[in-house]
């Protein structure tokens, strides 16, 4: 039904209940109501109704449809063209008789139309659409009867096709449905995939062991091929997919994402994850290719402004996790003046809601506890869902065609963009090279550039927060931010310091904590990527000291990493690692490097980058190192605790025999 009115008999679903229009007042512009269900009678106004039917309150009964379960119709250009045709036909046919008082159109009437249409067979017949010449008095009389009960809507003069034929039942026996329906189980409902030939092989089979146990007349006949191919098409897709790729790919293939609620206020939403870059950079020593680095990244959801990155060879990691973050936070007010940007980048605070997904780096005590401290909601989304961090997602996209599939040595998407292009071949960006223009983009293109997203700029929305309700939120001091930031171990105390790593720390001022403690273990902090000294938090003051290292030599620079793997070529050396050991080792592993470096495989020397600590320097310039003061004032939070995790460790393989190692 298209149109219809408040007249008497007009029935319609309001306010829960079903009401009748018995009489219409139009001289007052109102109608008298039955409601159906108790019986009562109601005088009201049309202009309330009509204000309920446009505000969605108040449905019209469509000749008998259930109310709560009927959906929209659909228009004419969902109906096949041939339907369509037929119900203008149609339509031609009844016209002149819709505007014919109901008693003047006579049998003889319907006759005379009928005999009209019927003389123009022989021309009609050449139509391919052969409906539209089938006429009788008694389908004027129908047509007529359902275009005037519609409201004057040409849908109802649609031929009702779905109705016609045996369409949906089967005209196989019960015994061969059954057949079908127990291979189709068996096949289509498990992971490996069949195809429609096998299907139909082994129903014959299956036909032909059938007919053996019974006599000629009751033989079960093989189906068309076209007739199981039509079964396989009712199965349920989403159980085939379920079966096939796995429960989580069918929730995810099916399930339609709702509409996002997006932050109001810059950093109330920040997402962060990583990606491989689509870029093979060189070694800017000696221009040899070193593979394509890690990029962390961090992007603010209200504004869409870059927060934070980092980029370098260390795989995703809490350190590369800590760089990312720690470098969102701080203010970046040299951006200019070392990459010769345009513009400011003006990101800085801490964030409010920090989405992460199921990596090891993001689950782990070390993160939760510096975001409990530091006040940062930590919302770990579920397992293969990277619809809800669509952001940063959808931006590694805008990276890879603003930045690294523009420069030379870009390995683009797959293999089929690539083609014939050598991305090691044509390699000759380096990393500060690559890190120079991935700011520029950052800073000067894509945070000033117009998002259809968003409808605005980025750097605007993130001034207007400024100049009108923002202020971001900011840590206590620098040195403190860094100390939460590090990962925590505990160890026991001792006169002669503390032992981590088969490293040894130890400060003068330690003596009256270690007497207080009682042989109680502490809690330290450690930067992953700087060994030189560590973090004893003292429960009694609330504070931190800084406790350096015994051979500042060794581990100056000295990453966790490449103190695993010198502690592994060391271990080989003697049997208990002693500091001569450990140097005798890393001259040894530097010297593998030395001329692994000369190698062009970039699987190698991509690891002798991580070997130097080939990382973003913005973060160095900005951080520098971690707190060089023996004592925090601030308090923190002293229970805190974190258990300690094993630390992936990727290495060269060491143990080749010499006459391969240059393999």
């Amino acid at each position: 039904m298209s149109t219809c009115q408040f007249s008497p008999g007009q029935r319609f679903l309001w306010q829960g209940s079903l009401m009748e229009v018995k009489r219409l007042l139009l001289t007052e512009q109102k109608v008298n109501l039955e409601n159906l269900g108790t019986g009562a009678l109601l005088l009201l106004e049309i202009s309330t109704l009509v204000t309920a039917l446009f505000s969605g309150e108040l449905i019209f009964e469509n000749n008998g449809d259930a109310y709560r379960t009927r959906k929209p119709i659909p228009d004419l250009s969902c109906y096949p063209s041939e339907a369509v045709e037929a119900a203008r036909w149609r339509l031609k046919v009844i016209e002149p008789l819709l505007s014919l008082p109901e008693r003047d159109v006579t049998r003889d009437l319907v006759q005379q139309r009928v005999n009209e249409f019927k003389s123009a067979t022989t021309e009609a017949s050449a139509s391919r659409y052969t409906y539209t010449t089938a006429i009788s008095k008694a389908s004027v009389y129908r047509w007529l009867k359902a275009y005037q009960q519609s409201g004057n809507d040409i849908r109802a003069l649609l031929p009702k096709l779905e109705t016609r034929g045996g369409n949906g039942k089967s005209r196989l026996s019960p015994e061969m449905n059954a057949l079908i329906d127990a291979i189709l189980k068996a096949q289509c409902y498990r992971p490996e995939k069949v195809a429609l030939d096998d299907l139909v092989a082994l129903i014959a089979a299956r036909i032909e062991d059938e007919n053996r146990l019974r006599s000629k007349a009751d033989h079960l006949s093989m189906p068309s091929r076209a007739t199981i191919a039509r079964r396989i098409e009712t199965l349920n897709v989403r159980e085939i997919v379920a079966a096939q790729q796995g429960k989580r790919t069918a929730r995810r293939k099916f399930t339609q994402a709702e509409k996002m609620n997006y932050p109001q206020l810059p950093y109330e939403r920040v997402e962060i994850d990583h990606t491989r870059c689509d870029l093979v950079v060189i070694d800017e020593r000696d221009n040899l290719p070193l593979g394509r680095p890690t990029l962390t990244y961090s992007l603010d959801m209200a504004t869409r402004y870059p927060l934070g990155y980092y980029l370098g060879f260390e795989p995703p990691s809490y350190f590369t996790v800590m760089e990312c973050l720690y470098q969102a936070i701080c203010p970046k007010s040299s951006t200019r003046d070392k990459y010769g940007t345009e513009h400011e980048w003006l990101a800085y605070g801490v964030p409010g809601t920090l989405v992460i997904d199921n990596g090891k780096e993001f689950i782990g005590k070390d993160l939760s506890d510096a975001c409990d401290i530091l006040g940062i909601v930590l919302q770990q989304c579920p397992i293969m869902t990277p619809e809800l961090k669509a952001g940063v997602e959808r931006h590694f996209g805008t990276l890879n065609s603003g930045v690294f599939h523009t420069l030379p040595g870009t390995t683009f998407s797959n293999i089929f963009q690539r083609g014939e292009y050598d991305s090691v071949q044509q390699a000759c960006i380096s990393l500060d090279e690559l890190e120079k223009a991935l700011v520029l983009f950052l800073v000067d293109i894509y945070a000033e550039r117009y998002q259809h997203g968003l409808k605005d700029i980025p750097a605007r929305c993130w001034e207007k927060a400024l100049e009108t309700h923002f202020a971001p939120r900011l840590p206590p001091s620098r040195d403190e931010l860094a100390i939460l930031l590090g990962r925590v171990e505990w160890r026991t105390l001792q006169a002669s310091g503390i032992e981590f790593e088969c490293l040894r720390y130890n400060a003068t001022d330690l003596g009256e904590l270690r007497v207080h403690l009682k042989g109680e273990k502490v809690k330290l902090k450690y930067h992953p990527g700087d060994l030189s000294r560590i973090y004893i938090f003292d429960p009694f003051e609330k504070c931190y000291h800084e406790v350096p290292a015994l051979d500042q030599e060794y581990t100056q620079g000295l990453s966790f990493w490449k103190h695993r793997l010198i502690r592994r070529v060391a271990a080989q050396e003697i049997d208990q690692v002693d500091l001569a050991a450990l140097g005798r080792a890393r001259r040894k592993i530097q010297e593998l490097v030395d001329r692994a470096r000369s190698r062009k495989k970039t699987s190698t020397r991509s690891k002798v980058a991580r070997w130097d600590g080939k990382s973003s320097s913005l973060l160095d310039s900005a951080r520098g190192q971690f707190p060089s003061t023996h004592q925090l004032s601030q308090p923190i939070n002293p229970n805190q605790s974190s258990t300690p995790s094993e630390t992936e460790v990727y290495e060269f393989d060491y143990n080749l025999p010499p006459n391969r190692r240059d393999e």
